[in-house]
């Protein structure tokens, strides 16, 4: 009985000692839990701006030309290449429901359908999802909104020096971030493909939020590897007077997405 005395204040100790630990075991993963899901709504969430313009400097595989970006949120991306950074060659725009490639140094001009890029299946390129890559947001492919994309989005893993990983459960898309609401990077492979772009030069651009000035896509399939930079310069998010959609000209004339980039080589 005395040893019995001795030995229960012992057991009482250890127990309350593990009850604790188990009551912090459980607290850190709640916090953690919630961690991961206002990060990734934070990641959805629409940038404070609705227009972005920027001079751009691009590398396309070694070929460099200047150009501009000019985006307006749920209405119209359009990027143009010009010689001598006088004189525009080419433009594509993205808008909701199609998108228009443009040859302007031989009048020649496409369109198409998302549904008609080559490796769209792949990648579940639409709109949406052009707009949130170079928006610099996190997407669900198909999502009709983002409480939707929500569900489809998990917190994969988070590495010992604070990179985040964000899985996309639906299409396989990888978001990595350092947890600071914004994105580094996004990958995607499978099926002989793969798929990246990283982000760099976070600078502010409008009150406290930042935007990459540096985009590095590329993409590789069979035997191709085609890879993209852009840096950007000069970028303003004020509301300009821009058409969405730039009107053709008489002279051009309409032809195949397929004839068009070999006639740019492509």
């Amino acid at each position: 009985m005395k040893r019995l005395i001795y030995i229960l204040p012992v057991l009482l100790t250890v127990l309350l000692l593990a009850g604790c630990r188990s009551q912090s075991a459980l607290k850190k993963q709640k916090q953690q839990e919630q961690e991961s899901v206002r990060l990734v709504h934070a990641l959805l969430e629409d940038p404070p701006v609705q227009e972005l313009q920027a001079s751009l400097a691009l590398n396309l595989d070694g070929t460099k030309v200047s150009g501009q970006l000019r985006m307006r949120r749920g209405r119209s991306i359009q990027i143009s290449a010009s010689m001598l950074g006088l004189v525009e060659i080419a433009r594509i725009e993205f808008l909701p429901e199609m998108v228009v490639v443009m040859d302007k140094f031989h009048n020649l001009y496409s369109v198409c359908h998302y549904a008609d890029i080559p490796y769209r299946n792949e990648l579940g390129l639409d709109f949406e999802v052009v707009q949130a890559f170079l928006w610099n947001r996190i997407f669900s492919p198909g999502s009709a909104n983002q409480a939707d994309a929500a569900t489809r989005l998990r917190v994969d893993r988070t590495d010992d020096d604070g990179t985040v990983h964000i899985k996309d459960i639906e299409c396989g898309y990888e978001f990595i971030t350092r947890g600071d609401d914004r994105l580094d990077a996004l990958t995607k492979s499978g099926g002989g493909y793969s798929f990246r772009v990283d982000y760099s030069d976070f600078t502010a651009v409008s009150g406290k939020w930042k935007y990459p000035l540096g985009l590095n896509f590329q993409v590789k399939v069979s035997s191709l590897d085609l890879k993209v930079s852009a840096k950007m310069s000069s970028v303003t998010t004020e509301k300009k007077n821009w058409p969405d959609r730039t009107q053709v000209t008489r002279r051009m004339k309409q032809v195949t997405l397929e004839e068009l980039l070999d006639n740019l080589g492509l």
